[in-house]
């Protein structure tokens, strides 16, 4: 795919790993204003500390986060950094699910359609919280649920919004990309299959 500019854009990349397998997620965040470097060391922040109170709650310690990657992506070959996460891997209690279990995070808009929902698929979801070969439990998604609100409100209280990012309209890619504020998060009780989201 070319690059696709998109104003006022940084990409927020968790890289992780689970038992020597890559996981790779992303978000978009809305600066609101031309990107500078003290807002990717600001979203950073955010992120980081946001991974440390909450994200790593609810994922099993098999997971190991091994690096934050923020850049620029309003102008091509923007400014980037790389940095090692605060916690080093989940906390959650209970043994590890299968590899390519995962549970989703469903990120809304005021919007309908593809272009304008995210999802984040949650690695190491802990074998605890599984119910059945399709369910985790209730509270497990109500926590979920919770974290994701947490990283909503934190971004918004730094001055900046969660957002998705699309770059396609009616199939064909846009000359530049849309920012839509995300305004709730949903999840249910189903497991979901992380595969696709893995880096190899």
């Amino acid at each position: 795919m070319p690059f696709i500019p998109t104003a006022n854009a940084v990409e927020v990349k968790l890289i992780s790993q689970q038992n020597s397998v890559p996981i790779v997620n992303v978000w978009n965040v809305n600066v609101s204003h031309p990107v500078t470097l003290s807002d990717l060391n600001a979203t950073l922040a955010i992120f980081d500390a946001w991974l440390t109170s909450d994200y790593k709650t609810i994922i099993q310690p098999s997971v190991t986060f091994q690096q934050w990657i923020l850049t620029d992506i309003s102008v091509a070959n923007g400014q980037q950094i790389i940095s090692t996460p605060t916690a080093p891997n989940g906390t959650a209690s209970g043994v590890q699910s299968a590899a390519n279990a995962a549970f989703v995070a469903s990120l809304r808009t005021a919007h309908t359609g593809r272009g304008f929902r995210g999802r984040t698929y949650v690695p190491g979801v802990p074998q605890a919280f599984v119910v059945d070969a399709q369910h985790m439990s209730t509270g497990y998604a109500t926590s979920v649920n919770v974290v994701f609100v947490n990283l909503l409100n934190a971004l918004i209280a730094g001055g900046s919004t969660l957002s998705v990012l699309s770059r396609y309209l009616n199939k064909a890619l846009r000359i530049a990309g849309l920012l839509t504020d995300v305004i709730s998060i949903v999840t249910d009780t189903k497991i979901d299959s992380q595969r696709r989201r893995t880096a190899n």
